[in-house]
């Protein structure tokens, strides 16, 4: 093989190699990481049923929080929905799991459920009825949860209405940073909530 024909194929093959590296590069996709917000029942509370029976629900949720992707603030009216980063399971109901589990906790009650509808086939001594507007945050900055509430007596009769303007700040600027936060929020939500409603119970 000729000094000539040696660098016509390092010439053909130097194109070919860089189209190969730059394919190999394109088909590499980013790492996509799930998250889930969890609060863990009181050990107490394990055993026989005892405590007030409690009816959480309906549960409302804004319709732009409802997806997979977690959803950040940028400013008051520019959202962020991240692809790489998710929720591993619909957030509307980890939100609702965690917020009868943290009521449970708060009220001393096993007996706390997700009454999904107000048409619910068994007596309650209460149940709290909660519409959720905003629950979002900023890497870096705060969570904000936005809710109005209300508690209904055993007769469904409603006896209390609050609104609760909660900001809890995000120690960081990671997305698990934020999902502590937003746990946070949650959690002080329940109780505000259970503070309220204690002396609506019966005695």
């Amino acid at each position: 093989m000729t000094l000539l024909n040696s660098h016509k194929i390092i010439f053909v093959l130097i194109p070919v190699l860089f189209a190969i590296l730059f394919v190999s590069g394109c088909g590499t996709s980013q790492k996509t990481d799930f998250y889930q917000l969890e609060e863990t029942s009181n050990t107490s509370l394990l055993g026989i049923e005892k405590g007030h029976i409690i009816g959480v629900g309906p549960i409302h949720f804004p319709e732009y929080i409802n997806r997979p992707q977690i959803v950040t603030r940028n400013s008051a009216h520019h959202l962020n929905v991240s692809e790489f980063n998710r929720w591993i399971e619909p957030i509307t109901d980890s939100i609702s799991r965690l917020l009868v589990i943290n009521l449970s906790n708060n009220m001393n009650s096993n007996r706390v459920y997700w009454v999904p509808r107000e048409d619910r086939q068994y007596p309650l001594d209460i149940r709290i009825a909660i519409d959720i507007g905003r629950f979002d945050g900023q890497l870096g900055g705060d969570v904000f949860l936005e809710s109005r509430w209300s508690i209904f007596d055993k007769n469904d009769n409603p006896v209390l209405t609050r609104v609760s303007l909660i900001k809890v700040p995000v120690k960081g600027v990671t997305y698990d940073d934020l999902v502590v936060a937003m746990n946070k929020a949650l959690q002080a939500l329940g109780k505000e909530i259970s503070q309220a409603a204690k002396p609506f119970l019966p005695q």
